[in-house]
């Protein structure tokens, strides 16, 4: 038996999604309206009547009554899927197919969020009129800033009504706020983000907020010149071989290779060599990063997303780096979701485990909401 050769198994790699924080902050009233059926909620805003001073003897005005019709349509649908062969579920220690399951529901329920999360732009208030470096030094500033803008519009005071919501690097600032010292924000954070109560708000951390960046590429990288997002290397090569590599050409099409690059586009294995299992779920499924093919190319996506790059020419670099936050009131943002669907089918010609999982999703900040919200455009280019 010497001569028998065994593989080893270790264990699997760690799960990295986290638990939807979404459904702790929005109002799902509206799913038992259209959970099972049709596709549009629709909501009426209705105007109040003027409050007046009386003459006695006098006549009185009436104010006609209006109201406009707000809709939230469930108009996104987001699947995952994979092949599963009888070989590789065999030969294997592991249960892939429940995996592969646990997977497809983590990775929609993460797509959720990121629906959840887009409606904070359309927020009513904002903090300041530029993107904040935020710092210990003017959180609470901040904090204040918001408060009052909730308040003359007299949202409710209870901190468990009241929501921060935060990046990882933002509420780790909150721990240092005001001259480095320590504050009562909890130490430990829950599954579905919750930190805790500080100054009156109950603080939740979100790695899933919405995010920004451009990247100018003016003139045609050299050899050897790289992009990096969250982690993931783009290099420029003049003959691609690695994964991650970007074939350079002249500026414009050195940014629609890299775009094709980061998206998965087309020209694998030419315009650029396909991005490692652990990288394209990062960017792709996970951060949902996507980008213009423009000489400042427009970058998107979710989460405390870090960039960099080494690019040659001095003036081809990142710009107007930016995170969006928000302080509202829970329920501001409704949100529904439509047709959970988890299926195993078979692989007619092959021998082979089908899992795949669809889910409708359908938000919306209509404008009693968007009344109860403000937002805050953090300056992330230190992150």
């Amino acid at each position: 038996m010497d001569d028998v050769r065994k593989e080893f198994w270790g264990d699997l790699q760690v799960d990295l999604f986290t638990t939807n924080s979404a459904v702790y902050l929005a109002n799902t009233s509206l799913e038992g309206l259209i959970s099972t059926n049709g596709y549009k909620a629709h909501k009426p805003i209705l105007s109040h009547p003027q409050v007046g001073t009386y003459t006695p003897h006098s006549d009185i005005s009436f104010d006609t009554k209006t109201a406009t019709k707000q809709t939230l349509t469930v108009d996104t649908f987001e699947y995952a899927a994979e092949d599963i062969d009888i070989t590789e579920k065999n030969q294997t220690p592991y249960n892939l197919l429940s995996h592969s399951l646990e997977s497809i529901r983590k990775g929609l329920m993460n797509r959720v969020e990121q629906k959840f999360l887009s409606q904070i732009s359309s927020a009513n208030h904002s903090i300041s009129g530029s993107p904040v470096l935020v710092s210990s030094s003017n959180i609470l500033d901040i904090l204040e800033e918001a408060e009052g803008k909730l308040g003359a519009f007299d949202a409710p005071y209870e901190t468990a009504m009241r929501a921060v919501v935060l990046g990882p690097r933002t509420v780790a600032k909150l721990r240092r706020a005001k001259g480095e010292r320590e504050t009562n924000l909890g130490d430990s954070v829950l599954a579905n983000g919750v930190v805790g109560p500080w100054q009156g708000w109950t603080v939740v951390q979100n790695n899933n907020l919405p995010w920004s960046a451009s990247l100018k590429i003016a003139t045609q990288p050299t050899e050897g010149d790289t992009v990096v997002i969250s982690g993931v290397t783009f290099t420029f090569k003049a003959t691609p071989v690695s994964a991650g590599d970007v074939d350079i050409a002249e500026a414009a099409t050195a940014r629609a290779n890299l775009k094709a690059a980061i998206e998965g586009g087309a020209g694998s294995g030419t315009a650029y060599i396909e991005l490692s299992n652990r990288d394209k779920f990062i960017l792709r499924r996970k951060r949902k990063v996507t980008c213009t093919s423009a000489e400042d190319m427009v970058f998107a996506g979710y989460g405390d997303i870090s960039v960099s790059e080494t690019l040659t020419a001095a003036a081809d670099i990142w710009s107007l780096q930016q995170q969006k936050a928000v302080f509202m009131i829970r329920g501001a943002i409704d949100l529904v979701t439509q047709f959970v669907e988890l299926k195993v089918g078979d692989k007619e010609k092959g021998f082979a485990d089908l899992p795949k999982g669809v889910i409708g999703i359908g938000a919306y900040m209509f404008d009693d909401g968007a009344d109860l919200a403000v937002s805050l455009t953090q300056d992330a280019s230190g992150f």
